[in-house]
């Protein structure tokens, strides 16, 4: 057993406590947590203005396009989208071992401890399954042309037979239905039924673009040209409800929601489902902001996701929460910067199912720590953390110290 004691303990528990002078003991999981613990175990103090709280938990990330920097065009949905069939092969081959180590070491000096991961290919299994952060690894499935869809279908199916084959506490495979506009729902329905016999938790993009809205709704837009080009199809395959209704009985995390409308919003909430948010990516690629504060007052989980390098400058999951921060302009910094910082930990947690996020007793011990320039007011504790961190100091992932 380790005690660790630190000038500011965040819980981020039901009741979003603060321990001032706190000390939380565990060995894999939580023990005690408090003022004053135990006298007779190792003590590791963090040292003046030390924050120790809930380890960062990024829900939506696709690692295999890593080696974009300069290569996708930015500042138009269905431009970007273009660029990444364009480039697709070229990225996909240039990002090897180094790239994504590379991506998981930027992770995890910003204090992330798991993460969801989409996989289209495969080709990221070898690394992420021996990572030391945890992995929710979501097999892509995507194919809307009915002509190709058994044999899209094998192909998920021993990708996702393969990545079973490392399940783990800390490697846990699952599924990701691509979109509305992008997947069959002959094989949404095959795939969702693995996801309830094998009870998993799915990821599917939803409602990301303008583009997506006027063909889901009217067979218009700018996804009729790219669709009558691309794949020599009319029509949208679903509906945005007939989509969100073959989810029924599936936990399910539901990526961007930019362009849902209320009726979408309520039946995600009719499902308990959640939301990822990724500002970043919806801001480079221009296709607006997910209301929030909309989404919390239908009591939908959301998290604060960056989504991958094929559209971010970066996988820090602290600047992402300040980007967010700076672009819901209409809340109120203090009470936005909590519930951000809870998005990345409990909310995030919840959503993934990891029995963390939280510094409570019986979760796992998935801790960070860091220190302030100095001792503050503890109200605006979350705020001055979103505002002045960028990297982290220490790190625990299931109760064991994690080299930087």
């Amino acid at each position: 057993m380790i005690k660790l004691k630190a000038n500011y303990v965040l819980t981020m528990n039901e009741k979003n406590e603060i321990i001032e002078n706190g000390e939380v003991i565990f060995d894999k999981k939580i023990i005690k947590v408090g003022k004053n613990l135990e006298k007779n175990i190792k003590t590791i103090d963090l040292g003046k203005n030390s924050v120790l709280m809930p380890g960062l938990i990024n829900t939506h990330t696709h690692l295999e396009f890593s080696a974009n920097q300069t290569t996708l065009i930015y500042g138009d949905f269905i431009s970007w989208l273009n660029s990444v069939i364009a480039k697709r092969e070229n990225l996909l081959n240039d990002c090897r071992s180094h790239c994504y180590q590379k991506a998981i070491n930027q992770m995890k000096k910003s204090g992330v401890v798991a993460f969801g991961e989409i996989s289209s290919t495969g080709l990221d299994l070898e690394q992420l399954k021996k990572t030391e952060l945890k992995v929710v690894y979501f097999n892509e499935i995507i194919g809307s042309n009915p002509a190709a869809i058994d044999a899209l279908y094998q192909d998920f199916l021993n990708r996702l037979n393969e990545s079973e084959k490392y399940k783990s506490e800390k490697f846990i495979p699952s599924i990701s239905i691509h979109s509305p506009y992008s997947v069959h729902p002959l094989i949404i329905k095959k795939a969702l039924d693995i996801a309830r016999k094998k009870n998993m938790i799915v990821s599917a993009h939803f409602m990301e673009s303008q583009a997506e809205r006027e063909w889901l709704d009217n067979n218009k837009g700018d996804f009729k040209i790219f669709f009558k080009q691309n794949l020599n199809q009319e029509k949208a395959v679903t509906s945005t409800i007939e989509f969100l209704s073959q989810f029924e009985q599936v936990k399910t995390h539901f990526i961007h929601g930019v362009w849902a409308n209320e009726k979408e919003l309520q039946k995600i909430s009719s499902m308990n489902a959640s939301i990822a948010h990724c500002p970043v990516s919806n801001r480079l690629l221009n296709t607006g902001l997910l209301d929030i504060e909309r989404v919390k007052n239908l009591q939908i989980p959301y998290s604060v996701a960056t989504d991958g390098l094929s559209s971010n400058y970066s996988l820090n999951l602290f600047k992402e929460i300040r980007t967010s921060l700076f672009m819901h302009t209409g809340l109120h910094p203090k009470y936005l910067a909590k519930d951000l910082i809870k998005s990345v930990t409990k909310n995030a947690g919840d959503i993934l199912n990891l029995n963390n996020g939280s510094i409570e007793v019986g979760k796992f011990a998935d801790l960070i720590s860091f220190k302030l320039s100095k001792c503050l007011n503890i109200e605006d504790l979350y705020l001055q953390i979103i505002l002045h961190i960028n990297e982290i100091e220490k790190m625990w992932i299931n109760g064991k110290k994690i080299e930087i």
